[in-house]
C-alpha cells in the first residue's frame, strides 16, 4: 500500500479522528437531479459533513467538468461552508494534480469516500487511492442513477480492497464512545 501506510497499521482498520479525512465527490445539481434516491442521498451526505466538522476531520470536496455539470448542490455548498471544491476533469480524483497534493498534504491513512456517481467518479477514485491509502466507502451516501450500477461498483470496491460502510457506522467509529462533547454534538444528526 505504498509507504505512507507502516506494518504496525496494517492490523488497525479503525477510524479514528486523527487518521482520516472525508472526500465528498462531485454532489453536483445536474447529476443530483436524476438520482433515484436524491433526498436520502443528500441527507447522508449532509450528516456525515455535519459529524466530521464535529470531529475535525479535514473535509475535500470536488466537483466534476463544472462548466457541463453545474456547481455543487446547494445543500452541500451550505454544509462545507468555507471549503472551496476542487474542479476536475478525470473521472478519477486522483489525476487531479491539486487533488492529490491536497491528499498527500494531509497525512491522512484512511480516507473516506462519498458523493456520485458510485460507478464512475467513486469507484475510480476509490481504485486509485487504494495505492497508497486505506479507502472507506460509505454504501448509503454514493449514488448512481441506476441501482444495479450501484450495487456492483459497491461489489467491486470491496473486491479491490476497500472498507464497505455506513455513515452511522463510520460516525459511531469515529466517536469511539456516548457521553462525550462530540458524542453529544453529532447524536442529533442521527435523531
Amino acid at each position: 500500500m505504498g509507504e505512507i501506510i507502516g506494518a504496525a497499521w496494517m492490523s488497525d482498520w479503525r477510524l479514528t479522528p486523527q487518521n482520516s479525512a472525508l472526500v465528498v465527490i462531485d454532489v453536483q445539481e445536474k447529476l443530483m437531479n436524476v438520482m433515484p434516491r436524491r433526498v436520502e442521498l443528500l441527507e447522508a451526505i449532509q450528516k456525515f459533513i455535519g459529524a466530521a466538522r464535529v470531529l475535525q476531520l479535514p473535509i475535500l470536496v470536488t466537483a466534476q467538468y463544472v462548466k457541463g455539470l453545474g456547481p455543487v448542490c446547494g445543500e452541500i455548498v451550505g454544509a462545507t461552508t468555507g471549503i472551496t471544491p476542487i474542479e476536475k476533469k478525470a473521472f478519477s480524483c486522483c489525476g487531479s494534480d491539486e487533488f492529490m497534493r491536497v491528499v498527500k498534504d494531509l497525512r491522512r491513512q484512511r480516507i473516506i469516500l462519498c458523493g456520485i456517481e458510485a460507478h464512475v467518479c467513486i469507484q475510480q477514485t476509490a481504485i486509485d487511492l487504494m495505492k497508497d491509502y486505506f479507502v472507506y466507502v460509505a454504501a448509503d451516501a454514493i449514488g448512481s442513477r441506476h441501482r444495479h450500477d450501484h450495487k456492483v461498483a459497491v461489489e467491486r470496491m470491496r473486491d479491490c480492497g476497500a472498507v464497505i460502510t455506513t455513515v452511522e457506522s463510520a460516525v459511531f467509529e469515529l466517536l469511539r464512545e456516548a457521553g462525550t462533547a462530540a458524542f453529544k454534538q453529532v447524536l442529533p444528526l442521527f435523531k
